[in-house]
């Protein structure tokens, strides 16, 4: 793992989200890097490392993923609101009703959405 991410220092924007995006398929071990990639300066980056977290399901990313709710770009938020709702922790049932009131529509409509699925879940 460390060989993987070592690589990843000083690639441009591109390359970084390739990486971490390749990094979904190595599952749990890869979820502390993906954390860290969550506050890249690459939206792109931030939103394959959030896919990334919300398919692995792994819960250690949950108080990760809620942070990103407050990311400035409404692409990152959507991401994780989806993320969240894949997680369908309990948790997150607060998080996403704040985020049924977001400034876009589209994570509005997501976080409904997600908030259902939790539900249905649990």
């Amino acid at each position: 793992m460390s060989a993987k991410t070592e690589e990843i220092v000083g690639q441009t924007d591109f390359e970084r989200w390739k990486a971490v995006s390749e990094l979904k398929k190595m599952g749990r071990p890869a979820v502390e890097y993906l954390i860290i990639n969550l506050w890249d300066t690459d939206k792109r980056v931030r939103i394959a490392a959030v896919d990334a977290l919300g398919a692995i399901g792994d819960h250690r990313a949950y108080d990760h993923l809620v942070k990103m709710l407050d990311d400035p770009d409404h692409d990152v938020r959507f991401a994780s609101v989806i993320a969240l709702g894949e997680l369908g922790d309990n948790r997150a049932v607060e998080p996403l009703s704040r985020a049924c009131n977001d400034p876009n529509c589209y994570v509005r409509i997501v976080a409904e959405e997600s908030l259902i699925k939790i539900r249905l879940k649990n």
